[in-house]
């Protein structure tokens, strides 16, 4: 009956917002790798799905996926990433870059200076413009002690935002760093006009980011029933100042044009299996937060199709280079890396993906995941494993099986834990599968979980041996920096390589995408050289996508939103 009646109020829904125009739009615009279709009738209502209710309608206040996903629709940011990972401008006129003379480098390398040119005519959804003072009031709240969000990584770096025109402001940055273009796409401007006067310390309480009234992207929150549904409708200011865009941008622009969609509603199904029988009932465009167990079940739904990508999400294990400081005592590789080596060949990473994940996901192929690097570094992990191998190493290296079958050297056994975050989805499945591909090795893996809090303590603290991670990362290799580099503030392995150091440094000195792109492939080789982490697999995102829903394209570095202003809905 929930599941009935959770479908008659999606199609009530979609019957009541949708309508028609005769005007068929122009086809829009487009960045490099991404093409959309137009519709000859815009209109109508999408329903999307997640029995997760979004608790934050701005980026840079979101804490999940669906916060991501629903205040993306609300707002545009600077300029985005798109599915390749290349910018494309949005709020701004062009990306800025070295090429077109808006970044530039001081002589002695102390500064770089971005000029950010908003697009002349932007308009907020209250018909206030977007200018300047907005940028430069958000920057100064982020900066805010009390800023209760999600700073965006970099922000720091920003020393100086200076004010040009009411379309202009430059950025002033610590030494050279190329970081700006990612500091930027995760930059979502506030409203100055709206939010001056509410003190930054109070805005998490604040209704306007539970419910925004003042917004920049191509819907505005029309109808929120909290943990049911959000109803968002088309924000007739989106045009402004967009439709005249492609004659001076460097190879054109996204979204200049209206929203195709009349409305797009957010549904909230009370939990996993009610979203999944909405989905296979086909009331429902597209629904999220999906797992690959998921897909057997959405086998027999007709009207839509199951879509799995892998994005910058990855599955990897930390050894700790250093000593336990909880046992006093380090780890068998110390001083051996032929055990690490041992370690990482007698993996299968494609029995993890398969037994796992039901082979949705992809085994690691390198350091950096297969959406940000694109076509193969010249590094290349196996999939299957190489136990012979392995043995032969071991044995070279001194370490002979004992009586109770696990290897020994100089009386020292080769033992260690190997510890996860406890309530993790098949954490101690996933521990065990690990474990059991080594026994061949003569190895005695201890495996446990703790809770999370307790987990990143110990971690920081060095209190373990072997580690079981699984990080989002930011769209830029330069983001494997800190967790690498010596003396890193998130080196918490305690890896040291000099090597590995310099190709970093390299990395974040220069703008040059193909220097940039040369030096994280020198990293990447060091860093799985010296195993500072063994990478074991890619992890799917899975959606179930309705075959009339047009132009839904997924995106590794934003919510699947990035380009809701090109939705369209086939005729039912």
């Amino acid at each position: 009956m929930l599941t009935r009646r959770l479908l008659t109020l999606a199609l009530a829904l979609v019957a009541a917002l949708a309508c028609t125009s005769s005007a068929a739009p122009p086809r829009p615009a487009s960045p490099a790798g991404y093409r959309a279709s137009a519709p000859a009738r815009p209109g109508g209502a999408a329903v999307l799905a997640d029995f997760e209710y979004p608790q934050a309608l701005n980026p840079l206040m979101a804490r999940t996926d669906a916060d991501l996903r629903a205040s993306t629709l609300l707002f545009a940011p600077l300029w985005g990433l798109n599915p390749s990972l290349q910018p494309y401008p949005d709020l701004v006129r062009r990306v800025p870059s070295p090429a077109n003379g808006q970044v530039r480098t001081g002589r002695d390398g102390r500064s770089t200076t971005v000029d950010v040119r908003l697009v002349p005519g932007l308009r907020w959804s209250d018909g206030q413009p977007i200018t300047a003072d907005d940028l430069v009031f958000t920057w100064e709240a982020l900066r805010d002690p009390d800023f209760p969000g999600q700073v965006p990584a970099g922000l720091d770096r920003i020393q100086r935002m200076d004010r040009r025109s009411a379309t202009e402001v430059v950025w002033t940055l610590a030494g050279i760093d190329p970081g700006y273009v990612d500091l930027g796409a995760a930059l979502f401007v506030l409203p100055a006009h709206r939010l001056r006067s509410v003190p930054v310390a109070t805005w998490a309480q604040d209704g306007y980011f539970r419910q925004p009234d003042v917004v920049s992207g191509p819907f505005t929150v029309a109808e929120a029933v909290p943990f049911d549904h959000l109803i968002l409708a088309a924000n007739p200011r989106y045009t402004g100042g967009r439709a005249a865009r492609g004659a001076y941008l460097d190879g054109g622009a996204p979204f200049t044009h209206a929203p195709y969609l009349e409305h797009v509603v957010l549904q909230t199904p009370p939990g996993k299996s009610v979203e999944v029988q909405s989905l296979l009932a086909e009331g429902i465009d597209a629904g999220f937060h999906l797992l690959p167990d998921d897909m057997a079940d959405l086998q027999g739904a007709t009207g839509s199709a199951t879509v799995v990508t892998t994005g910058l999400r990855d599955e990897f294990l930390n050894p700790n280079h250093g000593t336990n400081v909880d046992t006093g005592t380090a780890p068998p590789w110390s001083g051996d890396d032929r055990v690490l080596q041992a370690l990482d060949g007698a993996l299968d990473r494609a029995a993890l993906v398969r037994d796992m994940l039901g082979g949705a996901g992809k085994p690691a192929r390198g350091l950096y995941p297969r959406a940000l690097m694109g076509p193969a570094t010249g590094v290349a992990l196996p999939a299957g494993p190489g136990l012979e191998k392995a043995q032969r190493l071991l044995e070279a290296a001194g370490w002979r099986t004992g009586a109770d079958g696990v290897r020994a050297k100089a009386g020292r056994r080769l033992a260690f834990a190997l510890t996860g975050i406890c309530g993790r989805t098949d954490i101690d499945r996933e521990l065990d599968l690990i474990r059991r591909q080594w026994l061949p090795l003569g190895v005695a893996v201890t495996t446990g979980c703790e809770a999370q809090d307790v987990f990143f303590q110990h971690n920081r603290q060095g209190a373990f041996d072997m580690t079981l991670y699984s990080n989002g990362w930011r769209p830029d290799p330069g983001a494997w920096a800190s967790t690498g580099v010596t003396g890193g503030t998130d080196n918490w392995n305690r890896c040291q390589d000099r090597a590995l150091d310099a190709a970093f440094a390299r990395l974040g000195g220069t703008l040059d995408p193909a220097a940039r792109r040369g030096a994280a492939q020198v990293a990447e080789r060091e860093w799985l050289r010296a195993r500072c982490t063994i990478p074991l697999f890619e992890w799917p995102e899975v959606r179930q996508v309705s075959k009339r829903l047009r132009n839904f394209v997924p995106n590794p570095a934003a919510a699947d939103s990035w380009n809701a202003a090109d939705w369209w809905l086939t005729p039912a």
